[in-house]
């Protein structure tokens, strides 16, 4: 079975986007021309179906629902998240070594930062430790190595 889609581009694609968004009840004029500007120039060509190519030959525009608008609080910002990108340690062990990237470890005294740290930089450490001092010591050979698979990888 033969699909039936039609390619657009140029003037064709702008027309079916400008259509197809001044179709729906619930965008404004405003916004079709916006939009339309900004899918013209994001999408350089796409296929659609022959039968459904034109907008206007839709049978009924999805109905409108009024949703009341209720002022909600703005949560407050989490103050203990953690960021795990905070630093790079290999950036930290590369510039300022071993001796720089524990005093940048010594910052951080929650065992679970620490191995979300290490989770998230890809630096393996020993399961075992679950001390914080274990950890970093963890942390700071697990960076060489990845230092030094780096510099074998490129050598």
């Amino acid at each position: 079975m033969a699909k039936n889609t039609k390619a657009l581009s140029g003037p064709a694609k702008r027309k079916y986007f400008r259509e197809a968004l001044q179709a729906d009840p619930g965008v404004t004029p405003e916004a079709a021309k916006r939009l339309t500007e900004t899918f013209d120039s994001d999408v350089s060509q796409m296929r659609v179906r022959q039968h459904a190519a034109l907008p206007a030959s839709r049978s009924k525009p999805a109905p409108v629902v009024e949703k009341p608008v209720l002022a909600a609080p703005t949560p407050a910002p989490d103050t203990t998240a953690f960021d795990p990108h905070v630093f790079s340690l290999i950036v930290v062990m590369t510039k300022l070594g071993a001796q720089g990237l524990q005093a940048r470890l010594e910052t951080i005294d929650n065992v679970e930062h620490l191995k979300a740290l290490a989770r998230a930089q890809h630096v393996a450490v020993d399961a075992a430790a679950d001390q914080p001092d274990q950890l970093r010591a963890a942390i700071i050979a697990g960076t060489a190595q990845r230092i030094a698979d780096r510099r074998a990888a490129a050598s």
